[in-house]
């Protein structure tokens, strides 16, 4: 079965079973820096073909957003994205957008980004070994948020918002300025 359809599936029995994700505080989702691990390796081809890898990021606050054209919440979600990775973008924070697409559909894709205005880079082919990679597996929308060390510093299962981005990524920029050297020190 493919990936995407199986993803389909879980979520179409958990809404047909009267589930739905909890609702959650930002806290929830936030890793405390000694309950993080080392993000797992991911290595995609953006919508273009060419080869990216999660590493070649480390320094930067990353958010991995997997999602998927046929998935409901992720398009309801998106527009957050859009709009939190245009505030951030500045500031060090990169966002990715994993698609469980396969390459084939790399049109369909590409008229989704437009559609939605999305400015981040948008790698294909992410699958559900990634997600539970990341510990957000195994239903879409899911979202790993990777700190400057290359940790895993949050895991949103299912949808967001921006309030809950915004949080996560707040309290990310203000370790890095905790921890920095002060100007002129020894």
């Amino acid at each position: 079965m493919h990936v995407g359809r199986f993803l389909s599936v879980l979520l179409v029995v958990g809404l047909w079973a009267g589930q739905s994700w909890p609702a959650r505080a930002a806290e929830d989702a936030f890793l405390a820096k000694d309950k993080r691990t080392t993000a797992p390796k991911m290595s995609l081809k953006d919508v273009d073909g060419q080869k990216r890898q999660l590493a070649d990021l480390k320094g930067r606050i990353v958010v991995v957003n997997f999602w998927a054209t046929w998935c409901a919440a992720c398009t309801a979600e998106m527009p957050e994205f859009t709009r939190v990775q245009q505030e951030y973008k500045d500031r060090g924070v990169e966002f990715i957008g994993a698609a469980n697409e396969p390459k084939s559909e790399a049109a369909k894709v590409q008229e989704f980004v437009q559609k939605h205005e999305i400015q981040f880079p948008i790698w294909m082919e992410a699958s559900i070994s990634h997600l539970n990679a990341f510990k957000v597996g195994p239903g879409l929308p899911a979202t790993a948020i990777i700190d400057q060390s290359g940790r895993v510093a949050a895991r949103i299962k299912g949808e967001t918002d921006a309030k809950e981005l915004r949080s996560i990524i707040d309290r990310l920029l203000a370790e890095v300025s905790t921890t920095a050297p002060a100007a002129g020190g020894r």
